[in-house]
């Protein structure tokens, strides 16, 4: 038979155990909600090889605004009174492959040929410098138009081809 002690010696341990689970799901609430907030502040995108390939899986529904942003970034990137931003337009072009992407998605293929060694190419950097006042309407149509994110590849051409 249990007494009002070892029912307190058992509830003690109850509300500890409740409080640690309490705690840590707070916590990864925090980390997730820290985690995405600084996702869209879009990290540094630089490029280490001679000429880069990003993949953008764009929902299919979403293609007008993909293209709009980009638009807005080629004339960021045109009109820039930074002589390396204009460099980095030169030679970053955007394709949009015939075939359907992934679950129906839509694939735009950025070639960047040559890169700008060291050049941030993070469209929300480039956004910001020439729109600072659309820069967040830019971005959520820009973030929210992808299906499957991204994919950067770095390309080093082999030598004899």
């Amino acid at each position: 038979m249990r007494t009002y002690k070892d029912f307190r010696f058992v509830n003690g341990y109850f509300v500890v155990g409740c409080s640690l689970v309490v705690a840590l799901a707070v916590g990864l609430v925090l980390g997730v909600t820290f985690t995405s907030r600084s996702a869209e502040a879009q990290a540094a995108r630089t490029f280490s090889g001679g000429t880069a390939l990003m993949l953008n899986y764009v929902k299919a529904d979403a293609t007008t605004e993909f293209e709009a942003v980009m638009r807005k970034v080629s004339e960021a990137l045109g009109d820039s009174e930074n002589a390396e931003r204009r460099q980095q337009g030169q030679g970053w072009k955007v394709y949009k492959a015939r075939e359907p992407g992934q679950g129906g998605s839509v694939l735009y293929v950025w070639i960047i040929d040559p890169t700008v060694s060291g050049a941030d190419y993070a469209v929300s950097g480039i956004l910001n410098e020439a729109f600072p006042g659309e820069v967040q309407q830019l971005y959520e149509q820009f973030n929210g138009s992808f299906a499957g994110g991204q994919a950067m590849v770095n390309l080093d051409l082999v030598p004899g081809f």
